[in-house]
């Protein structure tokens, strides 16, 4: 009799997805905590506002064009894959942070905070629906596009916003970029739990993945800070006329 072959132990994919996920967030806090540091980079974005266009212009490019080539990256030598991952970080970390005033470190925190809470109630609510079999599930293909466009809708609006300097619109779309955020957070948690999501055939596409749950979780955080932001200097502004 021959013996028994095994089969070859699957990776968890989402759990890998995860851990990449956190690396890269933590990454870009890091690098949002010091670009409000930067005085001279506040004052280039907030006085030339064709730098935050092109950063976003830059940035949507990049995401589209790592999305649509990845299966051909995946073959390449590890150093290409590092690079253009890197490359597509970078440029959606920077496209995302627009820092014209400058927020406290409490509600910078208070952002950190929610939005690990929100990570959590994701894998949470990802984990009983799978379970369940039975929640907001989304496609592969319909969750890549919804991160791409709920990304470049958030960017976008924040340079528009920042346009306008006025503090009752800010706030309000804020607000509501902030509730679209939440909802796709959870949904992408959700999906990521179903069966056939992930291409077994690419061995390293829970980093493509990662890379877009990266951008809807900072974009999220930076949702938060602003919108705290927003409100601080909306509130100190009514004292002050009081």
């Amino acid at each position: 009799m021959s013996p028994e072959i095994t089969p070859p132990k699957r990776k968890n994919s989402v759990g890998l997805t995860y851990a990449v996920t956190i690396g890269l967030l933590v990454l870009g806090q890091l690098q949002a905590l010091v670009a409000v540091e930067i005085d001279s980079l506040k004052v280039l974005r907030s006085s030339r506002h064709y730098f935050g266009l092109g950063a976003f212009f830059i940035s949507f490019i990049s995401i589209q064009l790592y999305g649509f080539f990845y299966h051909i990256l995946a073959k390449k030598p590890w150093y290409v894959r590092f690079l253009a991952g890197l490359w597509t970080f970078e440029a959606s970390t920077l496209a995302i942070m627009k820092p014209v005033r400058k927020p406290t470190y409490l509600s910078f925190f208070i952002s950190v905070f929610l939005t690990y809470l929100m990570l959590g109630i994701g894998w949470i609510y990802g984990s009983i629906s799978a379970t369940k079999r039975r929640g907001c599930f989304m496609s592969r293909l319909r969750v890549v596009l919804w991160s791409e466009r709920i990304f470049a809708l958030t960017c976008f609006g924040v340079i528009v916003c920042a346009e306008m300097k006025r503090s009752g619109i800010e706030i309000t779309s804020m607000l509501v970029y902030t509730l679209i955020s939440n909802t796709f957070v959870v949904i992408f948690a959700a999906s990521m739990k179903r069966q056939h999501f992930f291409r077994e055939n690419i061995d390293s596409d829970y980093i493509f993945i990662a890379q877009l749950y990266y951008l809807n979780l900072f974009a999220l955080c930076m949702s938060y800070v602003w919108a705290l932001d927003c409100f601080s200097f909306s509130f100190l502004n009514v004292m002050y006329w009081l």
